[in-house]
């Protein structure tokens, strides 16, 4: 699995020797909605409020076909309550998401790839307590993305719409054979702007 990331990332990175013809770059920034498989939380109503914001790079390849980079700062988690007691889960990541990104119509836009995050910080909050440190939490995250994109090029702005679902466990537990692998997923809603 790794192999195959570190390969698309070296792809990624050649294409940048080859030309810098339509390269764009810029910002990017949007709230986020997350949940964790196993945790506690029962359906998407359970899920965290957060944003991220970072940069982002485009580099055509072909007549519709790019290559998307990014490199965000995320905060995502999951809130729910268990036994009347309010548990905010509150994970801090450097994401950073390559995807290919396809014009399937005008501007109108398919994304998709994988996504390697480093985990900044997990905390726990209950009852609005302060946080405190999550213990065992696994810093890094391989993930898979895919969703939707418009361009608004006459402003340089465009719009997406990510799912992004995690194939790493963020905690390291030991399994008492029940089926306890914690899995992040994340809809990101996200505005950008290129220079």
């Amino acid at each position: 699995m790794k192999t195959i990331y570190f390969s698309l990332v070296a792809l990624f990175l050649a294409s940048f020797t080859v030309t810098a013809q339509d390269f764009s770059y810029g910002v990017i920034g949007g709230v986020n909605f997350s949940k964790i498989d196993n945790l506690g939380g029962d359906g998407f109503g359970d899920s965290r409020l957060g944003f991220h914001l970072g940069g982002v790079a485009e580099l055509p390849f072909a007549e519709k076909w790019s290559y998307e980079a990014s490199l965000l700062y995320s905060i995502e988690g999951e809130e729910f309550d268990s036994n009347g007691v309010n548990t905010d889960v509150r994970l801090q990541y450097i994401n950073i998401p390559f995807q290919f990104k396809y014009y399937a119509y005008k501007n109108l836009s398919v994304h998709f790839g994988p996504q390697i995050g480093f985990l900044l910080k997990g905390d726990v909050s209950l009852d609005d307590a302060d946080y405190a440190e999550i213990e065992n939490t696994v810093n890094t995250n391989f993930a898979g993305t895919i969703g939707l994109g418009y361009d608004l090029r006459a402003y340089n702005l465009y719009v997406k719409g990510t799912l992004t679902y995690g194939f790493s466990d963020i905690i390291d537990n030991v399994s008492d054979g029940e089926d306890r692998t914690q899995l992040p997923g994340t809809v990101h809603l996200s505005v950008g702007y290129k220079f």
